[in-house]
């Protein structure tokens, strides 16, 4: 009897267990794998018809690819079709709409855009990873214009002698070239190592390496830097550091 009790306990839990995908797990594999290749479904867009509305580059970046009929296109992986075009359409939006459960899109996108899709939002687009808020920061601020700078200033101390010393605590401390090096080093580190183009924010499972961006991950059986092979995708979010004042 208590064997029977322990069973039924088991399956219960089993049975309330949230499938990987609601835990933003991809273990699916695309239905035409030889487009999971950007450049792949680039090259089917070569006959798009230019009047269309909607650009490839759009389309490629949604996993659509041309069916060489009409307007109609359909994801490499999840196979859902899309027509009828319009100005103004998004394509990454539409395939959210019409197919929230795509892998592509919840790999591309998250979760939290597909939610925000089906509650009739507008999705917000990507936010900073942090390094280029940086870069801005060092670049592009007035160092007078800091809620610091502004705090002298109000105590009585020139604008004259304030920027004086902002200059001298930069080149002690923070010597802006370092800084520039640092932001670059960072930037290449984060990058694709497929592409060398885009962010790699796929986690590959379940080595756990971060090598590959949403829309090279797809592609790859074996993890670049074990060979693992990869049973799972999860999109990895990095947190917007506000470095300015």
């Amino acid at each position: 009897m208590s064997d029977t009790l322990s069973d039924v306990k088991i399956s219960q839990q089993h049975a309330t267990r949230p499938p990987p995908i609601a835990l933003g797990i991809n273990v699916d594999k695309p239905k035409f794998p030889q487009y999971a290749v950007y450049s792949k479904r680039m090259e089917s867009f070569e006959l798009w018809p230019e009047y269309l509305p909607v650009q490839k580059k759009d389309m490629v970046e949604a996993g659509l690819v041309y069916t060489g009929v009409g307007d109609s296109v359909r994801c490499y992986f999840c196979g859902g079709g899309l027509r009828n075009w319009e100005s103004g359409d998004v394509p990454m939006e539409e395939h959210g709409k019409w197919y929230p459960k795509c892998p592509h899109i919840l790999l591309v996108k998250g979760q939290a855009y597909i939610e925000r899709l089906i509650r009739g939002e507008k999705p917000e687009t990507d936010g900073d990873d942090g390094i280029s808020s940086l870069k801005d920061s060092v670049d592009s601020v007035n160092h007078i214009e800091t809620a610091a700078a502004q705090s002298c200033i109000q105590m009585g101390y020139s604008e004259d002698m304030v920027v004086k010393a902002i200059t001298i605590f930069i080149n002690k401390h923070e010597p802006l070239e370092t800084l520039r090096e640092e932001n670059h080093r960072l930037k290449e580190n984060q990058m694709c190592k497929i592409c060398l183009d885009s962010r790699a924010d796929v986690i590959f499972l379940p080595c756990g390496h971060m090598v590959s961006c949403p829309q090279c991950a797809p592609a790859l059986i074996k993890c670049p830097i074990c060979r693992q092979t990869v049973n799972g995708q999860l999109k990895a979010f990095f947190s917007v550091i506000n470095t300015k004042e």
